[in-house]
C-alpha cells in the first residue's frame, strides 16, 4: 500500500480512536468537542480513501459522535495497514509509516493520532512568576496517554527524527485492575510552537485552545469549543471563565 499524507493522517486517527470488528469498523469522538472535526476533516478523508460517503452521527447513549462502516472492503483496508481487531494494548505505528523517509508522513500520522487521543492544555505556574502566570493558565503542554507502549515508542521515534523535543513517562495503575499508562508530553512555549510548525492540528477543538493562548496568553482550562469560538470572535473574554487547578504527576521523565 502506497502511503501518502492523507493516508498517514487517517491511520493516525484510526490508531487512536478506530475499532475493527468482524462486520464493521467504527470511529468515535466527543459528542460536542469533536463534531466539527468529524464533519470537516475525518468524514471527508475517510470518504475519499474508502471511496464511499461517510457521515457521522450522534450516539447519545455513550455521549459520542462518529460512525460505523459495515463493509468488508473497509475492514480489509485497515487490516492491510496493519491494524488488528483488539488493538488497545498493542497498537503500533504502521510499519510503512515508521519506515518512511518522508517527514510529512510522520507529521501526518502524529497529527491524526494526537488530534484524536491527545490533548493540548495550559497550566498555572507556581513559584516566582508574574501575577498573570500565577493566576491564569499560561504554560502549554501536549499530552498523549495510552496503554500501548508500542505506539508511544513509534511516535517518540518519529518526533526524534523531526527534532521535536519531548518527554516520555510511565505511570503504574493506581487500582488493582488499572493498566500501566505510557505518556508522551511536549511542554513549554518554544516546543509547542515547534510542534505547531512541524506537525500542527486538524482538530478545531485542539487548535482553538492553541489559538486562544497565542492571542491572549492564556487558554481557560474548562472552556468548550463553542466558548473558544466566541473568545476568538471577540464576543467572550477568556479571563471571565473559571479555571481548574493542576496537580503534580510525580512521574520520572525520560527526555529526548
Amino acid at each position: 500500500m502506497n502511503i501518502n499524507e492523507e493516508l498517514a493522517e487517517v491511520a493516525g486517527m484510526f490508531a487512536a480512536d478506530g475499532c475493527i470488528q468482524e462486520q464493521y469498523i467504527c470511529m468515535w469522538g466527543n459528542i460536542t468537542e469533536d463534531k466539527d472535526y468529524y464533519d470537516k476533516f475525518i468524514c471527508p478523508m475517510f470518504s475519499n480513501l474508502l471511496k464511499r460517503k461517510v457521515v457521522a452521527h450522534e450516539k447519545k447513549s455513550n455521549s459520542v459522535y462518529g460512525f460505523y462502516i459495515c463493509s468488508q472492503d473497509a475492514i480489509n483496508f485497515f487490516k492491510e495497514l496493519g491494524f488488528k481487531r483488539r488493538k488497545t494494548y498493542d497498537v503500533t505505528v504502521p510499519e510503512a509509516i515508521l519506515k518512511s523517509n518522508d517527514q510529512k508522513i510522520w507529521s501526518a500520522f502524529i497529527r491524526g493520532f494526537t488530534d484524536c487521543d491527545g490533548c493540548i492544555s495550559f497550566m498555572k505556574r507556581k513559584g516566582k512568576y508574574s501575577e498573570f502566570k500565577l493566576k491564569y493558565n499560561t504554560y502549554p503542554r501536549i499530552t498523549i496517554r495510552v496503554v500501548s507502549p508500542y505506539i508511544i515508542e513509534g511516535i517518540s521515534e518519529m518526533l526524534i527524527r523531526l527534532n521535536v523535543r519531548h518527554t516520555v513517562y510511565t505511570a503504574e495503575g493506581r487500582r488493582g485492575n488499572e493498566q500501566k499508562a505510557y505518556i508522551l508530553m511536549v511542554r513549554g512555549e518554544n516546543r509547542i510552537n515547534d510542534w505547531v510548525n512541524k506537525i500542527g492540528f486538524s482538530n478545531p477543538a485542539q487548535f482553538s485552545r492553541y489559538k486562544v493562548w497565542k492571542k491572549f496568553g492564556t487558554s481557560p482550562a474548562k472552556s468548550t469549543i463553542q466558548q473558544r469560538k466566541l473568545i476568538l470572535e471577540g464576543k467572550l473574554s477568556p479571563f471571565d471563565l473559571s479555571e481548574i487547578k493542576t496537580t503534580p504527576t510525580g512521574f520520572e521523565p525520560a527526555t529526548y
